[in-house]
């Protein structure tokens, strides 16, 4: 579903004669993967989110913002975001895979829970069972 989904912002992006079908290199994946062990208490499943990163690394998409695993990139890159996010105390249970202008997209790492949060009140608006679900709700918001 999230592939179908990407091909649909794909379709969208070639009409401006642009594409988001760029995979996130192996050496910046590994880094993303480092930087979890190093920072994060817990022994996080990152398959889903090295799988979308497989085939588009990171979006940029009507608001919606997907990290990418670029370690340079202060804003928009996994590593740089999330250190910017948890330097708020109640922010540092979460790690961050994402946002929008109204909403985070997280993973509660105590309760191991994938949440889409209120931005700025971090307020739960939806919870989720996997990454993919809460992406696809995210992708389908901007759709």
């Amino acid at each position: 579903m999230i592939l179908d989904l990407l091909l649909e912002i794909e379709k969208i992006k070639n009409r401006d004669g642009k594409s988001i079908m760029y995979p996130a290199s192996v050496e910046n994946l590994q880094t993303v993967k480092e930087w979890i062990t190093r920072n994060i208490n817990n022994n996080i499943a990152m398959r889903e989110y090295e799988d979308l990163l497989t085939k588009v690394n990171g979006l940029d998409f009507n608001g919606l913002v997907i990290y990418n695993a670029n370690p340079a990139d202060e804003n928009n890159g996994f590593i740089g975001a999330n250190e910017i996010w948890q330097e708020n105390e109640w922010e540092n249970n979460y790690l961050f895979f994402g946002d929008s202008n109204i909403s985070w997209y997280c993973l509660d790492i105590d309760n191991n829970k994938f949440l889409e949060l209120d931005k700025p009140s971090g307020d739960i608006v939806e919870e989720y069972e996997s990454f993919d679900e809460m992406m696809n709700e995210a992708l389908k918001s901007v759709l």
